[in-house]
């Protein structure tokens, strides 16, 4: 009898095809860079395409007809080198998958619009609302703050800091069949959906001065089933369901959840009204100039920083996968960590950087002040 051999992994059979669009912006300059990772036959190539933006492209075969290894080497080298030379992702995917892309504000142009942000609290201030009617409960998506403006047949996206932002042209294609001339919603949006959690005005009518009771239940007989890439944030409103869906989000080791007064009109700015729990710390830091302890460690690695009073103070430093390019100093980055030690050379412990750069937090968001500490202990052990 034939012994059957063992199945191999998947991903053993599959090697991913990958793309990567990036952009540089300084002065009068403005170009493009674009970059493929591509298959033929099991014989890998990478393909370069460059220039300013709007005119036509060079391009060139940075290696053709080697093995995946080899192909994938030079094409996160060419990453690397650009990014360290002060160029930023646009767009990546892969196997052709690629996310939903949010843009930068082109001229920081104030939209009118205040985002309201959520109230950090810790869980057992999160569970006493449990029995409360008051609070609905709702998931924390590991996205992005996102608001969208339909108006005059345009569509406009709003950040968390209340700046205009150009959006995919994928996500106004699914807006476009939102059964309405003009509306602003709100919500947050990850690779492959916008979750939606919020409807503040819409043909006219603003919205912001009723219970969110009312503005979740019109979202919802606008918004819910048009389309897969629009997602109603799911709801859980009675104790029963809200102990559940606890439960549920440990499991499914979701971010966290999110705590939603039913009686409070729209309030722009961190007006204390709703709250949010993190299963995960996380927080925004600073990129830096590593000390001169670290700075020829030939780890791939960045150092963080916060403001504290009036400088900035060295919080440690963090690897970055080789997956990810490398951001550079001054941008600021979101970090996952256990907790970070007390006292004024407190460093974080088991800092991970998971690739998000973020463009919508302000540099004064960036404080000492939002970390998470570690009680009772002494003798900081940097990251």
């Amino acid at each position: 009898m034939r012994v059957k051999e063992a199945v191999k992994p998947l991903q053993e059979y599959v090697k991913p095809t990958e793309t990567i669009e990036l952009y540089f912006q300084q002065g009068s300059s403005d170009k493009v860079y674009h970059l493929q990772l591509e298959s033929v036959e099991q014989q890998w190539s990478v393909h370069a395409q460059w220039g300013r933006r709007g005119s036509a492209l060079q391009s060139d075969a940075k290696v053709s007809s080697v093995a995946y290894e080899e192909a994938k080497r030079v094409y996160d080298r060419i990453i690397r080198e650009k990014t360290g030379k002060g160029y930023l992702i646009a767009q990546a995917k892969t196997n052709g998958d690629a996310p939903i892309s949010v843009g930068l504000p082109s001229v920081k142009e104030r939209s009118g619009h205040a985002p309201e942000l959520l109230t950090p609290i810790e869980e057992p201030e999160a569970l006493q609302l449990v029995q409360d009617a008051s609070w609905w409960f709702q998931q924390k998506f590991d996205g992005r703050r996102l608001a969208v403006q339909k108006k005059d047949g345009q569509y406009s996206g709003i950040n968390k800091l209340g700046q205009l932002i150009p959006i995919d042209s994928r996500l106004t294609k699914c807006l476009e069949s939102v059964q309405a001339e003009t509306f602003l919603v709100d919500g947050e949006i990850t690779d492959s959906r916008f979750h939606l959690w919020d409807l503040l005005s819409i043909n006219g009518t603003d919205l912001r001065i009723q219970p969110y009771e009312i503005r979740y239940a019109r979202l919802g007989l606008v918004f819910r089933g048009v389309d897969d890439a629009l997602r109603v944030c799911e709801t859980a409103m009675t104790p029963k369901a809200k102990r559940a869906f606890v439960k549920a989000m440990h499991e499914s080791r979701a971010e966290g959840f999110v705590c939603k007064n039913r009686n409070a009109a729209y309030a722009g700015g961190r007006a204390g009204q709703h709250f949010k729990y993190k299963f995960v710390t996380t927080s925004s830091f600073i990129v830096g100039p590593k000390p001169a302890a670290k700075a020829a460690d030939g780890h791939r690695s960045i150092a963080l920083y916060l403001f504290e009073e009036n400088h900035q103070r060295f919080m440690g430093t963090v690897g970055v996968p080789e997956r990810y390019a490398i951001p550079r100093e001054g941008q600021i980055v979101e970090i996952r960590y256990l907790y970070c030690h007390p006292g004024a050379d407190g460093k974080l412990i088991q800092a991970k950087y998971f690739g998000k750069i973020r463009n919508d937090v302000a540099l004064g968001e960036c404080s000492a002040n939002q970390l998470k500490l570690k009680a009772d202990e002494s003798d900081p052990t940097e990251s």
